[in-house]
């Protein structure tokens, strides 16, 4: 039955595999040993909080079934260019892999697997704040890089990674050991071209309070020490990713989105927090496939940006 299912990922595009739910404890121990060492970032802590919780806040609150496995999938993710007008100029800015549709995708590939699970009597859901590029990466769909980002060895990391939990029966299966890309031993090519200085060989993790994605994807000012030609990307960053030998035969896996009207790049500058936009200026925002959380952040990021052009 699981194999026929993992046909089934792939006949979509996309990979995955099947692992018990008991596996849920090894990664709350690789998540308390993290939290435990030399990585005490607002970040980490809230991860680790969401695993290590006696209360499970990491599983679905409708949850209607007793979990029996895990399902780690990954998709191909482009990174995508939108254009915005402004000053007479078209700006090009990148949203990169990972980002776009994730939620859709997520719920694409739920629905398909429970089109092939319901009529045996199991169930499937999502969950989405798992360590997912942990799971990936223990269940042999990825190797971690030099950045703490999971390649594969199809889609480099121009992927997305989605977890869920069903009730299908599982066996014990294939349980890696967290590993990193061997390239990664001697290349620092990822260290050399973070614009802010958040990876250290000499750390396991990232420095999180100095990396860019987590800057674009918080509230408020961005910290003064951060250069304006450090930002990259209406959200997340690319640096790591552009320079990865890993990502030689992905990284022109880009698609051209959607773009912005001289009125519409000034609505976008001008919005206020809890003011909405325009209809129309809310449709095609919503059409970028940007995730509604990060929505919040575009003005701020996007002015970034043009500041980068000067403009």
């Amino acid at each position: 039955m699981i194999k026929n299912l993992l046909d089934l990922i792939v006949s979509h595009g996309d990979r995955g595999t099947v692992v018990p739910f008991t596996r849920i404890n090894d990664l709350k121990r690789n998540m308390i040993d993290l939290k435990n060492g030399d990585y005490h970032t607002d970040w980490l802590n809230r991860m680790a909080n969401y695993i290590t919780n006696d209360k499970n806040k990491f599983m679905p609150p409708d949850l209607n079934f007793v979990p029996c496995s895990l399902i780690s999938i990954i998709r191909s993710s482009p990174k995508v260019i939108l254009g915005f007008n402004y000053n007479d100029k078209l700006i090009d800015c990148v949203v990169p892999p990972h980002y776009t549709d994730f939620h859709l995708n997520c719920d694409k590939i739920e629905h398909y697997i429970c089109d092939y699970l319901s009529p045996l009597g199991f169930s499937v859901k999502g969950v989405h704040t798992l360590p997912q590029k942990m799971l990936a990466v223990h269940c042999g769909l990825g190797l971690y890089g030099r950045n703490n980002i999971c390649y594969n060895n199809e889609f480099g990391s121009y992927m997305q990674i989605m977890s869920y939990v069903s009730d299908l029966p599982c066996d014990e299966t294939n349980w890696f050991p967290l590993r990193r890309m061997e390239i990664c031993e001697n290349c620092g090519a990822c260290v050399s071209s973070c614009p802010t200085g958040a990876i250290d060989p000499k750390r396991q993790l990232i420095n999180s309070d100095k990396c860019i994605t987590y800057k674009n994807e918080s509230t408020g000012e961005f910290p003064e020490w951060i250069d304006k030609y450090a930002h990259n990307s209406i959200i997340g960053c690319t640096k790591c990713q552009d320079c990865c030998p890993a990502n030689s035969i992905n990284k022109n896996h880009v698609i051209m989105g959607v773009t912005f009207t001289e009125e519409e790049t000034s609505e976008i500058l001008s919005h206020r927090d809890n003011v909405s936009y325009t209809d129309s200026l809310t449709a095609k925002i919503e059409a970028t496939g940007i995730p509604p959380e990060c929505i919040p952040f575009l003005h701020r990021n996007l002015a970034m940006l043009l500041q980068r052009h000067n403009l």
